[in-house]
């Protein structure tokens, strides 16, 4: 009976030596994480002036005019702040816009009768949605800061998180609701992608638009914050949207083929197995036509950009869009302020507070007055 207890009560104390052993190793890793990323930052000493924007893209995400009404759909209580839901047109060049429009919404309306979760989806190719966090201690009259946000492929997780923090420390968000990417067997060629992501610098553009009139906002004073896709969006923007004082970008990459053909995201490994086993297109030639047709690549851009207007966090273990074309942007651009992460692209959910601390300390440097 003794040595049987005995053995127990030995097992028991590893079991709890152990997960001391573990939790003081990963307590030490993330402050060890927390200080490397810190202090491995580089700052440039001198400011590279941007080449030209290219011709191409002068008129490129030009669209038109509209006076973007909105219509407030919903509002929740956020505590210190307020998330109202607005909706308004989505306007898109001719060669882009919907063929039959008000068939399509028609369609999208009978849709919701039985789903109204994709039918809220394909609203967005003719409507804008824009979560707009708004503190509440805002004065009649009072302007504030106001920082735009995109979502991560996955979806709007993830980043709201950033306008949570952004709004309760008292600057309005904005965060922007993007379509889903989708496939369009309709269509049959790959330049569909190049109008996803087209519309989708054009749909950014837009929300600046909608944002400089809401009367709690100071056009003056606009930034950007983007994580994943939405820092590849956003690398785009950098360089097409003067009115953005400042973008924090986490984790972007470029070439853009490059990421797609290798990105695990379960959107794009769904695309890129469909049209190889429906079109028999091999992985050479999907490359090759992305690189063709895509336009909205930040490398392509990225020479355009003022670099001391924009801040990148690079993941050094970044497997989903690949740390080596994270590295490549940050080149191109003229490296411009960094911070590094030792973690993976989904590791940096462990520093969360302190990417959701260090944009906002960047952001609040640039538009303050």
């Amino acid at each position: 009976m003794w040595n049987k207890s005995h053995k127990a009560t030995k097992s028991q104390v590893t079991r709890e030596q152990v997960k001391r052993i573990l939790t003081c190793v990963l307590g030490t890793l993330c402050a060890g994480a927390l200080f490397f990323s810190g202090c491995a930052a580089y700052h440039p000493l001198v400011s590279k002036m941007p080449a030209p924007l290219p011709e191409f893209y002068r008129h490129y995400y030009d669209y038109p005019t509209s006076d973007f009404t909105s219509t407030l759909i919903q509002t929740q209580d956020g505590g210190s702040y307020v998330i109202k839901t607005y909706e308004f047109p989505f306007s898109l060049p001719q060669d882009i816009a919907l063929e039959s429009p008000e068939a399509f919404k028609r369609n999208t309306e009978e849709l919701a009768k039985t789903d109204q979760k994709t039918a809220k989806d394909q609203k967005l190719r003719y409507l804008n949605r824009v979560d707009l966090y708004v503190p509440k201690k805002i004065k009649s009259g009072e302007k504030r800061p106001a920082i735009l946000v995109s979502p991560i492929l996955g979806g709007n997780m993830v980043v709201d998180r950033f306008c949570n923090y952004y709004a309760g420390r008292g600057y309005v968000a904005a965060l922007v609701h993007r379509k889903r990417l989708l496939w369009d067997d309709g269509r049959e060629d790959i330049q569909q992608m190049e109008d996803y992501m087209r519309s989708s610098i054009i749909r950014l553009r837009q929300a600046v638009d909608w944002l400089e009139k809401q009367p709690e906002v100071d056009s003056e004073r606009l930034g950007a914050f983007g994580i994943s896709y939405g820092a590849i969006l956003h690398s785009v923007l950098a360089a097409v949207e003067p009115r953005i004082q400042y973008h924090v970008l986490a984790m972007p990459a470029a070439p853009l083929p490059e990421v797609m053909m290798h990105c695990p995201d379960s959107a794009c490994v769904k695309i890129m197995k469909h049209v190889k086993e429906k079109y028999g297109w091999s992985d050479a030639k999907i490359f090759l036509d992305l690189k063709r047709v895509l336009k909205t690549d930040p490398i392509r851009l990225a020479g355009a950009i003022k670099r001391d207007r924009v801040e990148i966090y690079i993941a050094l273990f970044d497997r989903v869009v690949g740390a080596g074309r994270s590295w490549k942007l940050w080149h191109d651009m003229g490296k411009p302020r960094l911070r590094l992460l030792p973690f993976g692209h989904y590791g940096g959910i462990f520093v969360f507070p302190y990417l959701q601390t260090q944009s906002f300390s960047a952001l609040k440097k640039h538009l303050q007055n």
